[in-house]
């Protein structure tokens, strides 16, 4: 079920709690009635909202500002496999074994996929991924203790995720503007995403994705057994290949967000009512791409390993190996990808920035400094596929970059483990490796949407019906992503020592350190994030627009992709199994510490270029787990007439019970600069977590539920907060799941299995949502939960 923010109560801009007026006056809107002003833009917008609401399970009106839609999805998956095998053993010495597979699976999300909190999609989409997969291997045994397998593969996927419907067309809610590039993208009448504020925003069709893929991979592996040494060794050629559109905003985006600073101003077409600008048409911004880039992205990867199994003594066997990897870079057949580099930045002439964040015109110089294109250029035989170029831009975008923007160099890595068996029911094992790992290809994809070889247009102030009469704004370009040029091979290093014991006949105990420590390792932090002490004298001077203090100008946000993050992992793991008897079970429990500078590839904002600053406890540490599992097998009473083998005979009862520490999170704070959210300061010694921790409205000390006060405070001037890093430890989760079934027989080859699940069977309530940020009214507040107690009853037939 998803809850959703739809709004229907007006919002006003902060400090403008006034009677609507006519666009760019202060005339009142006659009788307060703007339905009579309402355009017909404005009036597809309300359609989109309407049909939003006829959807929803239950709508709740009356001014609230967020969740009062709820909105329950059926999303059917349509999924069949095919498989043929080959077995063919031509004589003693040669075998063949051959294997193709075709799948299709069809999932429909009726409101859209990719949607998020505060985003609704009409848009219903299908996600359609049919693949097929070919296999031959060859092996031929060349003597007793030599054998030779060679093997080739091709796999093909084709994800899909077109629009269906007419939920995404324009016409269907009555969408009239003209668009500034009518014809581009695959669906280039598809409708806009709109954005207004306190509303939920809409998502149109651009989202659509088409990216077929194909993996390639020849392989040869040799075997010789000498004396105590099985030898192996072998290369293995990987070609992939994925054609993937960028998904630009070519259906546009229209922001309907006035700011209090533009209400009233002679340049501001706006009422400072957002839904009421919406349904006049006056956006205070507006955005539209040129196109809907595809990118034909490749990449070639050799290995080549050697490997001792080694049997030194009857006690004791050691693994030895050496893996090397060429992993180089994707790139695309047609260099239509564009990077930011600061070393060309630093040798270009940017642009100047006024104090209100713009371009200043007057003074020239490069609003793209700093971009570079792939390779030497368009190659001829890829300029069919690359439409749409501004070529007016390649002296201002020079090419010579590498194509795929950074070098790798070839890895090795070393591999050991061993065994002991100290007797006959206890082994010791242990090993360590080196492990390289290249970047998937979500590291590039974007790199697509930047100019030259799509265009941006950006609007302010002005109404869909006069689109393109409004002249382009002297805008810093948006968000980009960007990879850097120095870029390297992210490793890891992985380390085990353990002991296995068989405690009794039908129970195993097992108790292991396992640990890793990685380098190299991607994040991605906006290397354009002004210094705080920079936007903290820009305010003194009465400069408040952050865009002007940022260190690349003509750019508002660079997500650089960045190898250069660091992780850590050490644990201590207890298992123990009973697999044997009526009543069979597991026992697993990790003590656990995961610390590093960055979570899921993304650093704090502030400093990132600190590693330190931003080192702590991952989101992903969750100190301690425990998870049982038991099976209980009922008697079958053979023995007995036929009503008490059906009743009560056969039942079998299993569950999965786990407990587990919280994840640890972030502080944030309001900045008093104007850069957003940021790491607040920390009273030292102060208590965090409230001792009423398990409750609503008090988990982090600092509200009237918890008596004690808030450890935390905004950051002053231009200092960094002192938060550690991974401040709070959130709540836990305690949850069994059970199942009861049984098999009925009906024929010979046909019975029914009757099932009954239970998750969260003791109807225990996990907490969820935590508000962090330490300048919001519900700090330290949860706000959601895990689900409750749900069951369900279900029957197979077999044959």
């Amino acid at each position: 079920m998803r809850r959703s923010g739809v709004a229907s109560g007006q919002r006003t801009c902060a400090g403008s709690a006034r009677t609507p007026a006519l666009a760019g006056t202060a005339t009142p809107i006659p009788n307060n009635n703007i339905a009579s002003l309402i355009t017909p833009d404005g009036r597809a917008i309300a359609n989109v909202y309407k049909t939003i609401i006829a959807r929803g399970l239950s709508f709740r009106d009356g001014g609230l500002p967020s969740n009062n839609l709820t909105l329950a999805p059926s999303n059917p998956l349509n999924f069949h496999q095919d498989l043929v095998r080959l077995d063919w053993v031509i004589n003693s010495r040669h075998s063949l074994y051959g294997r193709w597979i075709h799948d299709q699976n069809t999932l429909t999300d009726p409101f859209g996929t990719f949607s998020n909190t505060g985003i609704l999609n009409t848009t219903p989409t299908i996600r359609n991924r049919p693949g097929q997969s070919y296999l031959l291997s060859y092996t031929w045994a060349i003597s007793p203790n030599l054998i030779n397998q060679a093997q080739v593969n091709a796999s093909w996927a084709a994800q899909r995720i077109p629009p269906t419907g007419n939920n995404w067309k324009r016409e269907t809610f009555g969408f009239q503007f003209a668009k500034i590039y009518p014809n581009a993208g695959t669906y280039p009448n598809g409708i806009p995403q709109v954005n207004i504020t306190n509303y939920a925003g809409m998502q149109g069709p651009n989202f659509a994705l088409l990216s077929p893929s194909t993996d390639i991979q020849m392989a040869d592996n040799i075997t010789w057994i000498k004396g105590n040494h099985a030898f192996k060794a072998g290369v293995v050629v990987i070609r992939d290949r994925v054609d993937q559109n960028g998904r630009a905003n070519y259906t546009g985006t229209a922001n309907f967000q006035p700011a209090a600073s533009t209400c009233r101003t002679a340049t501001a077409n706006t009422t400072c009512y957002s839904l009421a600008d919406a349904f006049l048409g006056n956006f205070n911004s507006y955005s539209e791409a040129s196109a809907d880039p595809m990118g034909h992205f490749r990449f070639t990867q050799p290995e080549a390993f050697v490997q001792d199994s080694w049997r030194a003594t009857q006690k004791l066997s050691v693994e030895l190996g050496l893996r090397w990897q060429g992993i180089l870079p994707w790139y695309t057949q047609g260099n239509n990808i564009s990077n930011f580099d600061p070393n060309v930045y630093a040798s270009s002439t940017p642009v100047t920035i006024l104090p209100n964040g713009r371009i200043d015109t007057t003074k020239g110089g490069n609003p793209y400094a700093g971009l570079v294109r792939a390779g030497s250029g368009v190659p001829t035989d890829q300029q069919s596929r690359v439409p749409n170029v501004n070529t007016a831009l390649f002296p201002l975008i020079p090419a010579g970059a590498p194509r795929g923007f950074y070098n790798m160099d070839g890895a090795f890595g070393p591999r050991v483990g061993f065994a002991y068996s100290v007797d006959d029911k206890t082994v010791v094992r242990g090993g360590a490796g080196l492990f390289y790992y290249r970047a998937q290809g979500n590291l590039i994809f974007s790199q697509l949407n930047i100019a030259p070889f799509l265009s941006n247009t950006n609007l302010d102030f002005g109404n869909l019906a006069t689109l393109n009469s409004v002249p382009a704004a002297a805008t810093t370009q948006g968000t980009i992503t960007g990879i850097d040029p120095r870029s390297r091979n992210p490793y890891t290093y992985q380390y085990s020592l353990g002991v296995q014991r068989q405690v009794t006949r039908t129970v195993l105990l097992e108790v292991n350190y396992v640990g890793s420590v990685a380098h190299r390792q991607l994040a991605t932090p906006n290397v354009d994030f002004p210094s705080l002490s920079v936007v903290a004298a820009n305010r003194a001077a009465g400069i408040t627009n952050t865009t002007y203090s940022n260190p690349y100008k003509g750019f508002t946000t660079i997500n650089m992709n960045r190898f250069d993050s660091n992780y850590n992992y050490n644990s201590l793991q207890v298992f123990a199994s009973k697999r044997a008897g009526f009543v069979t079970s597991t026992l697993a429990y990790t003590w656990s510490k995961a610390l590093g500078d960055s979570n899921g590839n993304n650093q704090t904002l502030e400093n990132w270029s600190n590693l330190g600053y931003n080192y702590g406890y991952l989101v992903n540490d969750r100190r301690h787990a425990f998870v049982a599992t038991f099976v209980i097998q009922g008697p079958e009473f053979k023995g007995s007439n036929l009503v008490v083998r059906q009743a009560v005979g056969g039942w079998q009862l299993s569950g999965v019970a786990r407990l587990q520490s919280g994840a640890f999170f972030n502080v944030q704070a309001n900045s008093a600069l104007g850069v957003g959210n940021v790491r607040p300061d920390y009273t030292s010694g102060a208590k965090i977590i409230a001792n009423n921790h398990a409750g609503l409205n008090g988990y982090v000390c600092g509200s009237a539920a918890t008596g004690c006060a808030n450890p935390f405070t905004v950051p002053t001037g231009s200092a960094y907060g002192n938060a550690p890093y991974g401040a709070v430890r959130g709540p836990g989760l305690a949850q069994t799941d059970a199942t009861l079934s049984k098999y009925f027989p009906i024929a010979e080859r046909v019975r029914i299995k009757f099932q009954a699940d239970a998750f969260n069977i003791l109807n225990r309530t996990n907490f969820n949502g935590l508000n962090l940020t330490t300048t919001n009214s519900n700090f330290g507040q949860i706000s959601s939960a895990f689900p409750p107690r749900q069951l369900q009853l279900g029957l197979k037939v077999l044959f």
